[in-house]
């Protein structure tokens, strides 16, 4: 298994559900730098891999430098979840893989711009996150090297019904695989059947779909689909 410290940087991208924000618990403050996280995680655990893991962490001017500060320190692999704008221009996407990434989760909530864009309440975020898949790929062609581009769900009670459709897009955008991240209040046992249809489409089109924030009892038969395809074990540092 391939553990992962958890290195939340902030930053002032957004792509959550504007209807559910009330419900959203606050993040707590670092006390400590980044740098100083990734040095106590890696030591603790040795080959560790480093998640930036703030949608925003793509805004963070330091990015670059805290991601070959994780390489030089030991990191077998360094990822980050963005919403996909700071990777709306082509090079901004080569320039965060040579930065040393190689696993990206872009962040959608929903299968189409007006769903995406009205539950994120920003004009264009669709078409962002978008283009960022695309661009991620084709600089990861042009640069030879292997990056995961996985895409990222949030799920919550408006937009469940729109996952299977989610998922069809994102497989035939050629994503590596694709987690559904539910939301805490999202009442799991009346929307099984939308998030196990999702898990199906997924089948059919050969991506691996995982859920996460649902218990493997709700889950049923698609109890499977709890493993994810890129096991991360959070680490506090």
């Amino acid at each position: 298994m391939l553990a992962f410290c958890d290195i939340p940087l902030g930053g002032g991208e957004e792509a959550a559900c504007v209807r559910c924000a009330g419900s959203r618990p606050q993040s707590a403050e670092e006390t400590i730098g980044p740098e100083a996280r990734i040095d106590s995680a890696l030591d603790a655990a040795p080959g560790a891999g480093v998640f930036f893991s703030d949608v925003g962490s793509l805004d963070h001017p330091d990015l670059p430098r805290f991601a070959a500060h994780a390489a030089r320190a030991g990191a077998s692999r360094i990822a980050v979840r963005t919403s996909g704008r700071s990777l709306a221009d082509p090079g901004a996407a080569a320039s965060l893989l040579e930065s040393g990434v190689r696993i990206v989760e872009v962040v959608f909530l929903g299968s189409s711009e007006q769903t995406h864009d009205a539950l994120t309440g920003v004009r264009g975020a669709f078409e962002a996150a978008a283009s960022a898949v695309g661009n991620l790929r084709s600089a990861a062609d042009a640069l030879n090297v292997k990056v995961a581009v996985r895409g990222r769900v949030s799920v919550c009670r408006h937009n469940v019904q729109d996952l299977p459709a989610t998922v069809m897009y994102l497989a035939e955008s050629g994503v590596s695989s694709i987690v559904l991240a539910c939301d805490p209040a999202l009442e799991a046992r009346r929307s099984i059947d939308w998030i196990a249809a999702a898990c199906d489409t997924g089948t059919v089109n050969r991506v691996w779909v995982a859920v996460s924030g649902m218990d493997e009892g709700v889950l049923g038969e698609k109890a499977l689909h709890a493993v994810d395809a890129i096991t991360f074990t959070r680490m506090s540092a």
